[in-house]
């Protein structure tokens, strides 16, 4: 197993790695361990993508242009209105 370094991380950096390590009672390699094989393991490919893969998205997409959904949208996830043009 290789050892990594990385140099010329801030103060702000480590004690944020620090204090979520701790938060989970790990090391902070411990925690930086199971964070990158986490991230490595999350971007490998799950399956292949299929025709009916975007079937699904091109229906759940297809009121996107709609101002009066992306009004709605933002108003409920941003307590906001989407600007009208």
């Amino acid at each position: 197993m290789a050892d990594v370094l990385i140099r010329g991380l801030s103060d702000a950096a480590v004690a944020h790695i620090d204090a979520s390590a701790a938060a989970k009672g790990l090391s902070r390699q411990e925690y930086l361990r199971r964070w990158f094989e986490t991230e490595r393991s999350e971007r490998q490919p799950h399956g292949t993508l299929t025709i009916e893969d975007m079937r699904r998205a091109a229906t759940a997409a297809a009121d996107l242009d709609s101002p009066e959904v992306m009004e709605d949208a933002w108003r409920r996830h941003r307590g906001t209105h989407y600007p009208r043009r």
